[in-house]
């Protein structure tokens, strides 16, 4: 390796690690907004929704059939992200077990930042 393939390769590190660091320091933001509007009420608001929610995700989640993820989360009004999690929490409860994932093309973007958070 020559000198000028180093200093990329350390460039390229030292890019990395920035992105990195500013995705913890987003998450820290978050976790702390999330906290300080956090209170027993708001807590058990959201375990109802989720109890909600995840009901739904089992009644359209059959066993034996294949669940469209957009499709399945397009009629209950949450985004793919959000069913793909509550289907991972139902299987982490024993309510369902997934049986096959079909992968697709990404779309290039985090969907876990908020758009709101991009610009």
């Amino acid at each position: 390796m020559n000198e000028r393939e180093i200093f990329e390769d350390i460039k390229k590190l030292l890019d990395s690690e920035a992105l990195v660091t500013a995705r913890l320091v987003e998450s820290i933001a978050k976790t702390s907004q999330l906290a300080a509007a956090s209170s027993p009420e708001v807590a058990e608001l959201f375990g109802q929704w989720l109890s909600l929610v995840g009901g739904e995700v089992k009644r359209m989640a059959r066993p034996g059939e294949e669940l469209s993820v957009n499709e399945a989360a397009g009629a209950i009004g949450i985004t793919p992200v959000s069913l793909l999690s509550l289907l991972l929490l139902l299987q982490r409860r024993g309510e369902i077990t997934m049986e096959s994932v079909k992968i697709g093309q990404g779309t290039g973007q985090n969907e876990d930042v908020c758009d709101c958070l991009m610009a």
